[in-house]
């Protein structure tokens, strides 16, 4: 900025350094709330996620943890006047029920969302959440395919790829493998957002959170040589990146149902394999690659670094794993 622009601007504001003017603080405190009851506040609370346009199983984990919540506590008691230990009992409860750890965590979170909330809108002053732990998880590692397993899923894909649909799920397992991208950011990346010289797909993730997600030099091949396959479709009605042989948009289940028939045929029945999964392979070879964590969670559209540190101890325990058979001084024979 010029500095001939910055003088006035301090000069007109005297007080900008000042500590702000005490009768300032008595009017913004004069203004108090009025506490809703619970019913209230947690419809106040959902509303608030549809509008700023929350992920729909976000939404519904909303509804199912603070519709559980009415059923131990009433609508009508005021939201200030939930305690600590009230809340504590009822996690506990949950646990008694049966519920596991897993569940009782994410219900926990969804009840600190709920009271952060009420915090930031000035109805209540404390958190009764604040001062509890969130229940401890196992550490669970993603599901993946080992490299073996990777390669004769391209194997029997590629071996399908002379036909328009076999080139194009070719792709697809390709793009999943190279990208990470979830099966719903596939399906609708467009053609508009694709960056072939640069490239890069700009998809739109969990929450309606755009991002730019980018892939190596085969997988650009083989996108390159879609791009000419897809246009001998007679009409083409949609400009999604992958359509139907119909010019249509390609539906989530064409895609699941076309990778179990690949799967079938690569002898991998006995093994988990899915658009998911085939995003966890992706981010536990990027991360064996050499990619850091804080570039997988930019990748893959993580909101928590702890997920992507995740697939970094997934690593680092195959490390280990290897190095105590190859260790140099166990092995001088």
């Amino acid at each position: 900025m010029n500095s001939c622009n910055q003088a006035p601007l301090f000069a007109a504001e005297s007080s900008y350094f000042q500590p702000p003017k005490r009768e300032n603080s008595q009017e913004k405190n004069s203004t108090v709330k009025e506490n809703p009851t619970l019913g209230q506040a947690i419809e106040d609370f959902k509303l608030r996620g549809k509008v700023e346009g929350r992920a729909d199983k976000t939404m519904e984990q909303y509804d199912y943890v603070l519709g559980r919540l009415l059923e131990k506590f009433s609508k009508e008691r005021k939201t200030d006047s939930l305690e600590t230990r009230e809340i504590r009992q009822y996690l506990a409860y949950l646990m008694d029920e049966g519920l596991k750890t897993t569940s009782v965590a994410i219900h926990y979170r969804v009840l600190q969302a709920f009271f952060n909330w009420l915090m930031g809108e000035g109805y209540i002053t404390n958190s009764p959440v604040s001062d509890i732990q969130e229940p401890k998880t196992p550490d669970k590692f993603p599901k993946i395919l080992e490299k073996d397993q990777v390669k004769k899923l391209l194997h029997t894909a590629r071996t399908w790829r002379r036909t328009w649909a076999g080139y194009r799920n070719f792709t697809i397992i390709v793009t999943f493998l190279d990208t990470g991208l979830r099966l719903n950011e596939l399906v609708n990346a467009k053609l508009e957002n694709l960056d072939l010289e640069n490239r890069s797909i700009k998809v739109h993730g969990k929450g309606a959170k755009e991002r730019r997600v980018f892939f190596g030099r085969n997988n650009y091949k083989c996108l390159r040589h879609w791009l000419k396959t897809r246009k001998e479709v007679d009409t083409i009605w949609d400009q999604t990146i992958f359509i139907s042989q119909n010019g249509d948009k390609l539906k989530k289940r064409h895609v699941q149902r076309a990778i179990s028939r690949i799967q079938t045929h690569a002898g991998l029945e006995n093994f988990q394999v899915s658009p998911h999964v085939l995003r966890h392979t992706a981010a536990t070879l990027a991360v064996k690659n050499g990619l850091d964590a804080f570039s997988l969670k930019r990748q893959f559209g993580w909101e928590q670094m702890r997920t992507a540190l995740k697939y970094v101890h997934m690593s680092d325990r195959a490390l280990q794993e290897s190095y105590s058979n190859s260790a140099p001084m166990d092995n001088l024979g």
